[in-house]
């Protein structure tokens, strides 16, 4: 009996054991069912978690837009761009953002509040501040320009091909002082007079150290060319360029008198009337008369009349128009040009009138006669023979 007590108490420790084994193999798996659970939901987590993850940064970056920004400073040499993202809507913002500042001086190619929109190309120019003075104008700008010229034409100025730029520095700094002289060269043609000259000639009929306008004279005209210089609208310099003679000048013609006037003739008894009792020296190999050249040689009757109008018709002129006086005769213009010097002498020599002017006319004075001028009682002259030369 107590064999058969210890066998089943044996028994029924090892059922007990088995059924403890089976629970704790039981509580095992449920708890081995409960890890694998918890990866599976870990698992799902971090796969959402990086599923949402890639969906907000692909969000944000179709949010974002792309900016180029550039920067030009040509004072320093600087030309630099650089693409960047931004979320911001204003230029300044962009720029603020990303470390750009835009000084006083400086320019920009939009305005600072202009929104922003993507693949936007901002350029920031580096400017200085200078004064222009133009003439009596002047005028304080800001320019990016490094070249003169350059800053000049920016600045609105445009320089002409003659004008002048004056500045203290060849590079531009703040402050500088650019002075544009305006030059411009022109050509003008004018009308100008030209000065006749003045002629002597000699005139055997005047009396010596007498003088007589034959002519006037006229003054010419020239066309002159000159290139003129202005600055600031002033002139400045004048050069001649050509000059051409458009109206040629007649010259002031004035004779001096050569002639060494004839004593008055004194009375001669034997002969009677008003005769000079020298006698003239004839050269006729050589052309001359008391040394006055002539050119031909007349024979004529001579008379006398008076300077006096009582005795002479209440004449007192030639019909030349000179005053009448001893030294001037009337001749016949067909035998005699009128104004021809003459000297009047008698055939052998024994008197002489001398030299005299063939000024007047008469009536009854025709062919080879010549009627003699003398101051008074010409009457008693009469009729004579003489020889009459005409001279050179």
């Amino acid at each position: 009996m107590k064999g058969v007590l210890l066998f089943m108490t044996i028994q029924e420790k090892e059922k007990l054991e088995l059924l403890q084994q089976m629970r704790r193999r039981r509580e095992e798996k449920k708890k081995a069912k409960l890890r694998a659970k918890r990866r599976r939901r870990m698992a799902l987590l971090v796969v959402a978690a990086l599923i949402t993850s890639i969906m907000l940064g692909t969000i944000y970056s179709a949010s974002a837009k792309e900016i180029t920004i550039t920067e030009i400073d040509e004072f320093t040499g600087i030309n630099e761009s650089k693409t960047v993202k931004t979320r911001n809507d204003k230029v300044e913002e962009v720029l603020e953002e990303h470390g750009v500042s835009v000084g006083e001086n400086d320019k920009l190619n939009v305005p600072a509040q202009k929104p922003v929109n993507d693949n936007e190309d901002i350029i920031v120019k580096r400017g200085k501040k200078i004064t222009i003075k133009a003439g009596d104008y002047e005028e304080v700008v800001t320019v990016t320009k490094a070249d003169v010229k350059d800053a000049l034409v920016e600045a609105g100025y445009i320089p002409g091909e003659y004008d002048r730029i004056s500045t203290d520095d060849h590079e531009i700094n703040d402050g500088d002082i650019i002075e544009l002289v305006s030059v411009s060269i022109t050509n003008e043609t004018t009308d100008e007079t030209v000065e006749h000259g003045i002629e002597y000639v000699d005139d055997s009929s005047l009396p010596n150290g007498e003088e007589r306008i034959v002519d006037e004279g006229e003054n010419g005209v020239k066309q002159a060319v000159y290139k003129i210089t202005y600055q600031n609208g002033e002139e400045v310099a004048r050069e001649i360029v050509s000059e051409t003679v458009i109206v040629e000048p007649r010259n002031k013609v004035i004779a001096k008198g050569t002639l060494v006037p004839t004593p008055m003739p004194t009375p001669v008894k034997p002969t009677g009337g008003f005769l000079s009792s020298s006698k003239s020296k004839v050269d006729d190999n050589g052309g001359s008369v008391n040394g006055y050249k002539y050119k031909k040689r007349i024979i004529m009757t001579a008379t006398a009349y008076s300077s006096s109008p009582a005795e002479n018709g209440g004449y007192a002129v030639s019909s030349m128009g000179t005053p009448l006086r001893y030294g001037i005769v009337a001749v016949d213009p067909d035998v005699v040009p009128l104004g021809s010097k003459v000297y009047v002498t008698s055939a052998d020599g024994s008197w002489s009138y001398g030299v005299a002017s063939a000024e007047d006319t008469g009536g009854a004075v025709k062919g080879n006669r010549i009627d003699l001028c003398y101051g008074d009682n010409a009457g008693a002259f009469g009729r004579r023979s003489c020889v009459v030369y005409i001279l050179e």
